[in-house]
C-alpha cells in the first residue's frame, strides 16, 4: 500500500509541476506574442504619422479647436489592449509610456502645427520610448544581457550621416561592398 500511495503522489506532484511549468511558458508566449504586435503597431503608427505630416493639404487648425484623426487608431489600441491584458506591469508601463509620446505628435501633424522638416525632432522620443520598450520586454522575456542602445540599424541623430550629403554614402576603397565578399567558384 505504501508504494502505491508513493507512487500516486509522485504523479500527482509530477502534474501540478508540469501544469505548472506549461502556464509559465503559455504567459511567456503571450505576453512575447503581445510585445511584438506593439512593436509592429508602433512601426506602423511612426509610418502613418510620417505620411500624414508629408500632406501638404492639411490646414493648420486655431487653437481649441477638434480636428478628425486622419488615421486608423484600431490597430495600435487592440496591441495596447492585448499588452495590458497578458503582459507584466511593466512592460503595460512601457508600452504606455510609447503612446503617451506618440499622442502630442500626432496632435501637432493632424493640427497642421507641424512641418516635414519636423519629423527628426518629433520622432525622437518615441522611438527612446520603443526602446525602452524593447528593453523592458527583454529583461522580463529574454535571456540576460545588457540593454540595447538602439532598435533599429539607421544611425543615431547626431550621426554626421544624417546630414545626407553624398559623400557620406559613396564607396570607401577600404569599404567592403557586396561584390568584394562575393566569392567565386
Amino acid at each position: 500500500m505504501g508504494a502505491v500511495l508513493t507512487t500516486l503522489i509522485g504523479i500527482l506532484v509530477g502534474s501540478a509541476v508540469s501544469n505548472r511549468s506549461q502556464q509559465r511558458h503559455w504567459s511567456r508566449d503571450r505576453q512575447a506574442d503581445a510585445c511584438m504586435q506593439v512593436l509592429r503597431e508602433s512601426s506602423n503608427v511612426m509610418i502613418e504619422l510620417a505620411l500624414v505630416l508629408n500632406d501638404r493639404t492639411i490646414e493648420v487648425a486655431p487653437d481649441g479647436s477638434i480636428v478628425p484623426s486622419l488615421m486608423d487608431w484600431r490597430p495600435w489600441n487592440e496591441a495596447l489592449a492585448m499588452v495590458c491584458l497578458v503582459a507584466d506591469h511593466d512592460i503595460v508601463e512601457a508600452a504606455q509610456a510609447i503612446d503617451e509620446e506618440i499622442w502630442p505628435v500626432h496632435q501637432r501633424i493632424k493640427r497642421g502645427w507641424a512641418v516635414e522638416g519636423d519629423w527628426q525632432k518629433l520622432q525622437l522620443p518615441i522611438e527612446a520610448r520603443r526602446e525602452d520598450f524593447v528593453n523592458v520586454a527583454r529583461r522580463r522575456l529574454a535571456a540576460s544581457g545588457p540593454p540595447l542602445r538602439r532598435i533599429t540599424g539607421k544611425p543615431p541623430a547626431d550621426d554626421p550621416r544624417r546630414r545626407y550629403r553624398r559623400s557620406d554614402f559613396e564607396f570607401d576603397q577600404d569599404r567592403p561592398t557586396r561584390e568584394s565578399n562575393m566569392t567565386t567558384d
